[in-house]
This record gives structure tokens, sequence and C-alpha cells, in this order.
């Protein structure tokens, strides 16, 4: 561990000597758990985490090298040390504790006044830096697993597939690869003959990605099991098989690794595993989540926000029927629907609100009309006809899309209500296809971007908040997932411990809308009640 103490002591600290040396432990506790000793070093999370597998809490992050390069620019893959000095000052850092201790003081002094002008210094030190110990702590205590239970759904999805995969075979009329496109569409195509109207491939091959195929499902009954086939071999692939390997053997926990540098909106990424993926909606992805599990005595609560992003919309784009429904507590999805359909909003239908749902999260993800009718399966006419109306409704968030374009074009860049920014290369291109890329990235990263700024403020008041009033072996923060957090709680504490933390979450920040809270409770991450904390 390379750190600068108060600006001016240089230290490098043998992690392994810290593990046997009792005197050498002693000390650095001291040492560490100080406030009033400012430390400056690269990657503080990962040193957080170290340390915490010793016994200490480290306090008085002043500056993090790694985290301010990440707010500078999002777009680099590589937040190494050595990388980003070359990108800074045009050389290579040494491997001796010496030249990376300077590479760091340098790197601190020029990144501070980039961070000052791009006025980026706030969202470093309110929100990234006392994340990097919270997140170190979450990734400490990990999750309680039911490793029974593991071992039961991979006998059972294992004998699905193996169902599935004769039923499959028997519509065919022979045997192939399921998992392989060209085989699939073969089998489809050719030997079904099936005629619904899909998309190619750049290499003019009929697709067989899932949307495509769910245009399908009414043709032939292969159609369902092959998606079904698909979803269970996923959820074996990337989720249950892995899984016993990454079980903690002593604490019998699950430990994710949380990347606060893995993505350009500033949202978290999580891997091995990767937790913040599992599917909530499906029956496979619920049987899954029943898999973790509160610790006898514990309760998990769920506190999740609702809507985030589509308030976020609201918010900055000062759209009136959008901040009236919000301001209404109506449901945004049946009000959007009772707008484009021309209907009262108890006529609206199940597929009108769906319609609404997928234009009211396609419009953030800049979806046109060939996307539109894509995912809801509406002819071409109706579809434009649907965005048009959607734009002439909610004329501020069609302004909102226009003014951040122009926005992108004259800065390079986009930015949350927090001051972060992504740069956007490819707005200027002369490639048409770069330029749209750009402009749908434009309209999304400043509602993704604030959604995570938000969540991560909340993280770090909701965490201050329990460490003042509880002690961890009553409460701790286990996972963030977007938009969610997961706590465990010892049970006779989590009625009152809820309430506290959705006022906390619910009042992070002030919008032109109210932000909500559901809160849910459980002895697992799938059987979980709605909780009352009025």
């Amino acid at each position: 561990m390379d750190i600068i103490f108060n600006d001016q002591k240089v230290v490098s600290i043998s992690t392994e000597k810290m593990f046997g040396d009792k005197e050498l432990r002693s000390n650095a506790k001291v040492l560490f758990e100080n406030s009033g000793i400012l430390k400056i070093g690269h990657g503080f999370k990962r040193i957080a985490k170290i340390l915490l597998e010793r016994g200490i809490h480290i306090k008085g992050i002043e500056f993090d090298t790694e985290l301010a390069a990440y707010l500078l620019n999002s777009d680099l893959q590589d937040f190494d040390l050595n990388k980003i000095y070359f990108i800074e000052f045009g050389d290579n850092v040494s491997f001796d504790v010496k030249s990376r201790l300077s590479a760091i003081s340098a790197l601190k002094k020029s990144l501070w006044e980039k961070l000052k002008l791009n006025g980026l210094l706030k969202l470093l030190e309110d929100v990234e830096l006392p994340l990097s110990p919270i997140l170190a702590e979450m990734e400490f205590v990990g999750i309680n697993v039911n490793q029974k239970n593991i071992e039961i759904l991979s006998k059972k999805t294992e004998e699905q597939i193996k169902n599935l995969e004769k039923d499959i075979y028997k519509f065919a009329g022979e045997e192939f690869n399921i998992s392989s496109p060209q085989q699939l569409a073969h089998i489809l195509f050719t030997v079904l003959g099936l005629k619904g109207k899909v998309r190619k491939t750049g290499k003019g091959a009929l697709s067989t990605a899932a949307a495509e195929l769910e245009k399908l499902s009414e043709e032939h009954p292969i159609i369902d099991l092959i998606l079904k086939y698909r979803e269970l071999q996923k959820l074996k692939t990337t989720y249950i098989e892995p899984f016993p390997s990454l079980i903690d053997s002593k604490t019998g926990r699950l430990h994710t690794t949380y990347n606060q540098t893995g993505t350009t909106t500033g949202r978290l990424s999580s891997q091995n595993p990767n937790l913040q993926n599992i599917p909530a909606r499906t029956e496979l992805g619920q049987e899954f989540r029943r898999s973790f599990v509160a610790d006898k005595g514990f309760q998990l609560i769920s506190f999740d926000y609702s809507q985030l992003e589509l308030r976020i919309v609201a918010h900055i784009s000062n759209d009136e029927k959008m901040m009236e429904a919000f301001k209404r507590g109506e449901d945004i999805h049946t009000r959007t629907a009772a707008e484009i359909f021309e209907v009262s909003a108890d006529k609206v239908t199940k597929s009108m609100r769906r319609d609404a749902k997928t234009l009211n999260f396609g419009v953030l993800y800049g979806m046109g009309q060939m996307g539109f009718q894509r995912a809801s399966g509406v002819t071409r006419e109706r579809a434009k006809e649907f965005i048009r109306k959607y734009m002439e409704e909610f004329s501020g968030v069609a302004a909102y899309m226009e003014q951040t374009k122009q926005s992108a074009y004259q800065k390079g860049y986009v930015s949350t209500i927090f001051g972060r920014r992504r740069k956007l290369e490819g707005i200027k291109s002369n490639i048409p296809e770069l330029i749209r890329q750009a402009e749908r990235m434009a309209i999304n990263m400043p509602v993704q971007g604030t959604a995570a700024d938000l969540i991560k403020m909340a993280m770090v008041k909701v965490h201050n908040f329990v460490h003042e009033n509880l002690s961890h072996e009553e409460a701790r923060m286990l996972l963030q997932v977007h938009d969610e957090l997961l706590f465990e709680v010892r049970a006779d504490l989590a009625q009152k411990l809820s309430k506290d933390i959705r006022d906390i979450m619910e009042n992070v920040f002030k919008i032109s809308v109210p932000l909500t809270v559901d809160v849910k409770c459980g002895d697992n991450w799938s059987d979980m009640r709605s909780l009352s904390v009025n």
C-alpha cells in the first residue's frame, strides 16, 4: 500500500507483514483510523478492504488519484497508476516505492486543479471518496447463501434443460446445437419454414436474437421453448455453476467485488459474481434470489427507488404532464397510455400500459420508430404514430432531448445535475452511426448518471446514520443493485430502522417531483413482503 499522509509523509506498508506483526498492526490502526491524518493514494477501495481484513477502519481519505482520473474521463478502460501518469505526464512510473509515491503526489496536484476547473471537486469529496470504504465494507461483509438451495436449483435446472432439449428436437425433427445461431436459423426458417418478419444480421442472415424470436412466438410453439432454454442456460452458466466456488468456505457468504470506475455513466458494476444482473422479474430469477438469505435472527430489507430515472426525466425536462403525474402519485405508465391513446386512466388496458412503458423507458435510450416497432410488435405506421403522439403530449421531454443533443454538439460532453461528465467523441464524427450512438448517449447519460449520483449519495448518508446509531451486529448494508439497497437488520429493529432509512433516501436531494422508496422485508431476497413504515 502506497499512501501519502498529511500531504508530506510518504509510506509504503507491506500488507503481508501486517498479518503477523502485532505491533505494526497496532500502529497502523492508530494511523489509519485517525481522521485528522489525511491520506492520499491510488485506489482506496482496495486499500480499505485490505485494512478491514486486519480489523482497521480507514478514515480521513483526502484524495484518490484513481477516482479523480475517472471523474475527468470515465471512458478510459484502465485506471492503473502507470496508465494515468503516462496520460498526464507522458512518462512511465518505475516499480520502486519512491517512484510510485512521487507519481501519486504529482498526480494529486495536477488532477486536483483539473477537477476544480471542471466543477468536479464536490462530487469527488462528497460522494466518491466517502463511498470507497463503504463499498469495501460491503464486499467484506458479503451476503449469506443457502448452498443447499443452490444445489437443488442446479439439479432442477439441469433436468429442465434436458426436457426442453427433447421437446425442441421433437418439433425440429432432428437434433442440433440450439446455442448455434446458424443451426437454429436453419431449423426455424428452412426446416420449419417460419415466415414471420425478422431483421437480418450484419452478414445478411436472418436474426435469432430474443427480440426477433418473440415476434415468431405465435407462429410455432418451438419459439417459447427456445426462449425458455436460453433463459435457463444463462442462469445456469452465469450464476448457478460458478456460485459454489465463489462462496467463502469460512463465512459461508458470497463476497462480490464492486467496480467504482467500471461504467461511463457513474453507475457501479460488480463482478465475481455480478449480482447486479440477476433476473428479478422472471420465475427463475426469483427462485435463484431465494438462495440469498438473512442470518438467524435477522431480516433482509430492500429499499428500492420507485421509477427513479423517469422522475429524473420529469425534473430535468420540466415536463408539466410528467411532473403532475408524479406529484399526484399516479402510475406514470398508465398516465402515458391515457395521453397517447386518448382515453381515461380507468380505460387503459394491460396492452396499452405495456406499450406506454416501452415508450417511457425506450425514449431514455434514444429508441426510434424501428426500435419501438421491434419491442412492441406494432406496425411501422402505428409505431411512427405512437412516437409522434408521445413527443406531442410530453413536449417538455421532446424539448429536453433536442436541447441536450445541441448542447452535446457544442460542448462535446453531457453532464448530470451534480456535474458528472461524459465525453462524446463521436458527436463530431463524420460517420452517421457514431453520431446517432453519441446522440443516444447524450440523452441517456444525464438521466442514468444522475440516478447513479443520487443512489451513491444515499448510500453515504444511510451508512453514516447506521454507523452512528447502531453496531455492525445490528444492521449492515449488503448490496447495491442500481436503484435498490439491500440491508441485513436484526429482526426487532427492522420496523424502526426501515422508516429512518427510507426517509433519508427520499430526502437525499430535493428535485421537482417526490422521490419515493418501496420497502420490503423477508427471510430471503425473493419472498419479501411490503413493509409499511409510515
